[in-house]
């Protein structure tokens, strides 16, 4: 079996995951996988980008694709909260009863194993940063840092000294869904992404289903909303989910390094085990002392052209970006 490796990146706990999958929007049911009941939701890839799809083959894809039915295992707005277990050997017949209409279906898995008759395309890692007993405050984390990544921190954190953070997590999503979802519509506008076409019901579900779970920070300068990240505050761990951003503030504040690290804060605060980071971005969440989790997307169909051109994409267009693995931390002694 394909290992759950619930110690290297805990799912989120059921109730909270069922209640939310099932609330937000593009679910289509259930389907039966491996012995599994797993809810099943649309897929489409809908924006170019030049990082996993060439802005030139995306919209070849998505016309060869036209009127093909893919549907994703677990909902694909749900990164790293669900990981289906697969068998490597039994292929498409754990998949008993192939839904009627269906020529994709893929999943999201730890590790990088083949399986029969599957398509597996390795995909970024997700980042996490294990978060030790003895840190009882943000500070203790800065200590155990080396003075050269200690200093890089506290640089990112002085360049955003004019950028007030909000905690917004006991606000009704009206006063705050609006203008978050213009900025994360900003952040995702050149990147391929699959999350439903309405980003104001994506971050309003996710509040109404999470309740108190569910954390906004936004992100002031000058009287003007700059950013918002949100997170999932579960019983082991904190997830990182939504970050929009000005991209010109932004990359002058070194927004993106403040906001994970408030999250760093978070996990401390709340005493939970570890922080996952989420995908991308994996040398500067590496700085902060997260290591990798290696996952890859797994991609099932019975029809013989749609695997050949899975197979032609994972073969000679997909290419992960490279990135060198740093270590922030003093060494134990």
């Amino acid at each position: 079996m394909i290992p759950n490796a619930p110690n290297a990146l805990p799912a989120l706990t059921s109730d909270r995951f069922l209640a939310l999958q099932s609330a937000l929007p593009g679910a289509k049911g259930w389907i039966r996988v491996n012995g599994q009941s797993i809810l099943h939701a649309d897929l489409a890839l809908q924006r170019p980008t030049g990082r996993y799809v060439s802005r030139l083959l995306l919209p070849v894809v998505n016309f060869l694709l036209s009127g093909v039915a893919i549907r994703t295992l677990g909902h694909n707005a749900l990164p790293g909260l669900f990981f289906p277990t697969l068998h490597p050997k039994k292929g498409l017949k754990q998949i008993p009863i192939w839904p009627k209409g269906y020529k994709l279906v893929v999943a999201n898995v730890l590790g990088n194993t083949d399986i029969h008759e599957a398509i597996v395309v390795p995909a970024e890692p997700f980042m996490v940063l294990s978060i030790r007993p003895e840190w009882a405050t943000f500070d203790d984390y800065l200590a155990a840092m080396s003075t050269k990544y200690r200093t890089r921190a506290k640089r990112a954190i002085s360049l955003a000294e004019g950028c007030e953070q909000v905690d917004l997590s006991q606000e009704e999503p009206e006063t705050w869904v609006p203008w978050a979802s213009g900025l994360l519509k900003q952040t995702l506008r050149k990147k391929t992404v699959t999350l439903p076409a309405s980003l104001e019901v994506l971050l309003t579900t996710y509040k109404e289903q999470l309740g108190d779970a569910f954390r906004i920070y936004g992100y002031r300068n000058e009287g003007q909303w700059v950013g918002f990240i949100t997170a999932i505050v579960d019983h082991e761990a904190v997830h990182a989910m939504h970050m929009g951003f000005e991209p010109i503030y932004a990359q002058q504040a070194q927004f993106y390094q403040r906001s994970m690290m408030d999250l760093v804060a978070l996990a401390i605060e709340e005493k939970r085990a570890c922080l996952n980071m989420g995908r991308t971005a994996t040398e500067i969440k590496s700085t902060m002392g997260a290591v990798p989790v290696e996952n890859s997307f797994v991609f099932f169909t019975p029809r013989p052209l749609v695997k050949w051109m899975m197979q032609v994409y994972a073969q000679r267009f997909h290419h992960l970006p490279s990135y060198t693995l740093r270590s922030p931390f003093k060494q134990l002694s």
